[in-house]
């Protein structure tokens, strides 16, 4: 999609319950996790990394505390990143039409998914690739 400058997307990344506030890791699939946030380019290079907030913690808060939302607030980038429904829109921001009601929003759908789908699924290899050793499968 023209002027795109990345997509952004959340995985949560699979832990062994914390003795300490152990419910707020929980997700909303009952298990453990850590919600990572990832912004990722046409390159597949992973451009900014939100490492700190426990599973239980929604997608859009997560981007609202970050320093990329503080910093493109003040200072609006030169294009727009691509996300999902959890994501707010904003000048910058740009999500999907949630019911497509006319072919041009359609062809925006589609391309919206196509480009969102190949960094968004780096987050989804690194998050596979970096389990916690108990949740992983045995060799």
């Amino acid at each position: 999609m023209p002027n795109t400058i990345g997509v952004i997307d959340c995985t949560h990344v699979h832990i062994q319950a914390p003795r300490q506030r152990e419910w707020e890791y929980v997700n909303r699939k009952g298990r453990h996790s850590i919600n990572v946030q990832l912004v990722g380019d046409a390159d597949l290079a992973i451009t900014n990394c939100v490492v700190r907030w426990p599973g239980s913690v929604h997608d859009a808060r997560i981007f609202r505390e970050s320093r990329l939302f503080t910093e493109f607030q003040t200072n609006r980038p030169d294009g727009v990143i691509l996300a999902d429904s959890a994501y707010p829109l904003l000048p910058w921001v740009m999500t999907h039409f949630p019911t497509a009601n006319t072919p041009s929003q359609k062809r925006y759908n589609n391309a919206h998914g196509r480009t969102r789908s190949m960094p968004n699924n780096t987050g989804l290899y690194c998050a596979t690739q970096y389990r916690c050793p108990s949740q992983s499968p045995p060799l």
